[in-house]
């Protein structure tokens, strides 16, 4: 009996053993699932933030509000660390930082409105909201016309969404530094680093920054890339131009077209050149199915986008080899993996041209982007990897991969010009 007693007692501390470990096992999992849900909950309140102060702008516009007071200048609008913003919280009372709050700016024609404007019939006004909720910001940029029931235009309409980075790079894997005469100015985040210029960026540079502690949205969501989700869409089998024309898209015209289309001619025996020039509209889409010709588009005369507003948007269903001059505002979803190879960039058509790739796979850039002149700005964001080669020795703007960086090219500088530009902003539902 006393046996019993004994093996009852062993096997009852067996399982309280267990159920220690599996305990202690759980706890972390359960620590996650907090973070994530508290992270979940201060994005949500910060998305509703942001809202309440469109809403607030587009009710103030519609009945001819002559008081605007409580606005926020352009300038702080577009450095959101300002400690210049004015801190609201959904009921209009200031509050502290670290709280839930909006900020609102309005422009017409290019210019803050003035605090005692009363707002005209007819005219387009560009409307940014930031919302805040313990540190978490989210940004609403659409424009709105006077008299409209809603907003048209920009921004997040059609479900998207702005990013804000802090660095020149950020990468969840390896940012190596090939070439021994880089010259890097801004920080870089990444969960590992490898310098084979002599230490000369990371160990004794101010450069590297270590992990970044933001969560990167580098992952296209599918819709993107299924031509039932732009509704207004319409399918070119022939383009309606003559030779040597250029094909244009209207401001925000969508178009399918199956490369190659239109026009080319054999150069010397080197290959199919394209003769036509595209040229978009601001907010304009052209959706390009290219599994012909190598995936690649060669056009002699190039794409050119706007020269302000919102970017003409390049939608590429599969790989895609980028080999005609780029000019304008220009944004470029890519499904697979992209390169820029080396050719002809073409001659800048205004003062800032603007260009953001995002890829669900590999980016590679060879093809200089930004420093001439200080006339070009990009911003690139892969969900594998990103390399810059020696084929672009200038790079201005920033750089996000879901794993790894590395950089070939001579020059590379910080600048969040794109990402604070409006129609720069992304897709919604991006991991």
């Amino acid at each position: 009996m006393k046996d019993q007693r004994g093996s009852v007692t062993v096997i009852s501390l067996a399982m309280l053993l267990f159920l220690m470990v599996v305990a202690v096992a759980w706890l972390p999992m359960m620590t996650m699932e907090k973070t994530a849900a508290a992270s979940d909950y201060r994005e949500q309140q910060a998305w509703n933030a942001a809202e309440a102060g469109y809403k607030r702008a587009v009710a103030a516009l519609s009945n001819k509000n002559a008081d605007w007071r409580w606005l926020t200048p352009e300038e702080y609008i577009q450095d959101s660390d300002s400690a210049n913003f004015v801190h609201l919280s959904i009921d209009g009372n200031k509050v502290d930082q670290d709280e839930i709050w909006y900020a609102v700016g309005i422009i017409e024609n290019n210019a803050d409105i003035a605090s005692d404007y009363t707002p005209e019939d007819d005219a387009v006004y560009r409307i940014t909201a930031i919302g805040s909720c313990q540190g978490i910001r989210k940004v609403i940029r659409k424009n709105y016309t006077s008299g409209d029931i809603g907003g048209s235009g920009g921004g997040d309409s059609g479900g998207e969404e702005t990013l804000e980075l802090p660095g020149l790079v950020q990468a969840d894997g390896t940012v190596t530094v090939k070439n021994s005469n880089n010259t890097i100015l801004g920080d870089i985040y990444g969960f590992d680093k490898e310098d084979q210029s002599g230490d000369k960026h990371f160990n004794n540079g101010n450069n590297w920054q270590g992990n970044y502690m933001g969560t990167l949205k580098t992952k296209l969501p599918d819709n993107i890339f299924d031509k039932s989700f732009y509704k207004d869409i319409k399918t070119l089998d022939v383009l309606p131009i003559n030779n040597n024309e250029p094909f244009i898209l209207g401001a925000k015209e969508q178009i399918y077209i199956d490369w190659p289309i239109g026009f080319y001619k054999d150069e010397w025996n080197q290959g199919k050149k394209w003769e036509y020039q595209i040229r978009g509209g601001q907010g304009s889409v052209l959706f390009i199915n290219c599994p012909k010709n190598n995936n690649s588009i060669d056009l002699t005369n190039g794409i050119i986008g706007p020269s302000s507003g919102e970017p003409l948007t390049l939608v590429f269903n599969g790989d895609v080899i980028i080999r005609t001059p780029l000019q304008g505002n220009i944004r470029i979803f890519v499904k697979g993996s992209v390169k820029l190879d080396s050719s002809n960039s073409g001659n800048p058509t205004n003062s800032e041209e603007l260009l953001m790739i995002m890829a669900n796979g590999d980016i590679d850039m060879a093809r200089s982007w930004g420093l001439a002149n200080g006339k070009r700005y990009a911003f690139l964001s892969s969900n594998s990897n990103v390399v810059l080669e020696n084929s672009c020795n200038s790079f201005c703007g920033q750089i996000q991969a879901q794993n790894d960086v590395t950089i070939w090219s001579s020059v590379i500088e910080y600048s969040n010009k794109v990402l604070k530009s409006a129609g720069f902003t992304v897709p919604k539902g991006m991991k």
